[in-house]
């Protein structure tokens, strides 16, 4: 069946995270889109690894589905990340994408994998844009960097019942739509006359936007609305950044890399702040998957450790499962002089607090006779 337009309503949203089947045969593709084009030899090697695993044999259906859609209908366009959901047995196939980018991976379970959306849905604003004439409103839905055009409305909305039911529209679209401000584009005078006539939620957060007629083109539309949504954004990091630079020097923030893996994988970090495009090479533990900068044994298992290309991505990973949230820095510049990475933590300490050493780890999870424990620590 044909893929489901990129744009993520709020319906769409919760039918797919209400969505369950009986078996593990559910498929995600979390595919990030690299600026050299090199993600389609990503999802060969992803798709590859699948096809040799057992549990995955049954679903070669699925993954032709998947390939062929990255490679023939998928446009990257400003899109950094890719994702899809299949289930062939139970005719589902839904795409989206993501402005921001997470680690790469391809499952199978019996619910679908939302981890990258739900990590972002706090950093993006779900708008609907009401354009309004003398005779014609249109409404212009907004998220992530999406634009999806609604049904219009036509009729005499210089006269008070035509603006009345222009009113009654939006706030039936706040309810179905569950957007989160409104944003007006009209004419002085009738803009002066809808204001009072619109829901008092509605009125609350509504954005005035002149410059938005009943003829602008969706695309410029998109455009607006970004160009505030990234000043907001800028803003925002200001914010975090100053604050992490703050707590770090009371011990309420840990910066570095070694450090923010140590902070995550305690269970300590509630937000974790990250420069776009930072990557480094790290080591993961083949058995119990603990993450380090340079250890060759885990300090948690004593298993000798793999090399990973990037680090900071699977760290991310580990992040959003455990609920912190991961925040991009793309402009703060002040960030790139401290850190490339750091992490706020859940209850803050005396002082910074270092990360833990191999040998510190191997004497708190010894056994009584003084032996290394063989297992990994509960």
């Amino acid at each position: 069946m044909p893929p489901t337009p990129l744009f993520l309503s709020a319906a769409r949203i919760e039918a797919l995270a209400a969505f369950r089947s009986l078996e593990a045969d559910a498929v995600t593709l979390h595919l990030a889109v690299d600026g050299g084009g090199l993600y389609p030899s990503t999802l060969h090697q992803l798709a590859a690894d699948a096809r040799r695993d057992p549990r995955m044999k049954a679903l070669d259906r699925d993954l032709d589905r998947i390939e062929a859609y990255i490679r023939s209908e998928f446009v990257p366009g400003p899109h950094r990340m890719a994702a899809v959901y299949s289930c062939a047995k139970r005719g589902l196939f839904e795409t989206f994408a993501l402005p921001q980018p997470f680690k790469s991976s391809l499952t199978a379970s019996e619910t679908l994998d939302l981890r990258p959306l739900t990590a972002l849905e706090g950093q993006y604003h779900r708008f609907v844009a009401l354009l309004l004439g003398p005779s014609k409103a249109r409404f212009i839905e907004l998220y992530m960097g999406l634009a999806l055009e609604l049904e219009a409305m036509e009729g005499d909305f210089g006269e008070l019942d035509g603006l009345g039911a222009v009113a009654s529209r939006a706030a039936t679209l706040a309810r179905e739509r569950r957007y989160d401000r409104l944003i007006l584009g009209a004419p002085a005078a009738l803009e002066a006359a809808l204001v009072p006539l619109l829901d008092p939620a509605l009125q609350k957060d509504l954005i005035l936007e002149p410059v938005l007629g009943p003829d602008r083109p969706v695309d410029a539309v998109l455009e607006r609305v970004q160009h505030n949504e990234h000043q907001a954004r800028r803003v925002r990091e200001s914010v975090l950044v100053a604050r992490l630079m703050d707590e770090s020097r009371r011990g309420g923030a840990v910066t570095g890399l070694d450090a923010v893996v140590a902070a995550v994988q305690e269970g300590c970090a509630a937000r974790v702040l990250l420069r776009d495009g930072y990557a480094k090479m790290g080591r993961s533990c083949p058995k119990c998957g603990h993450l380090s900068v340079a250890n060759r044994s885990c300090p948690w298992c004593f298993c000798a450790t793999d090399m990973v290309l990037d680090l900071v991505s699977e760290l991310g990973n580990k992040a959003i499962a455990a609920g912190c949230e991961v925040y991009r820095i793309m402009h703060d510049e002040r960030f790139d002089g401290v850190c490339r990475i750091g992490a706020e933590l859940k209850v803050p300490t005396g002082k910074p607090v270092p990360p833990p050493t191999a040998r510190a780890l191997r004497g708190h999870f010894a056994m009584k006779d003084g032996k290394p424990s063989p297992l990994r620590p509960r």
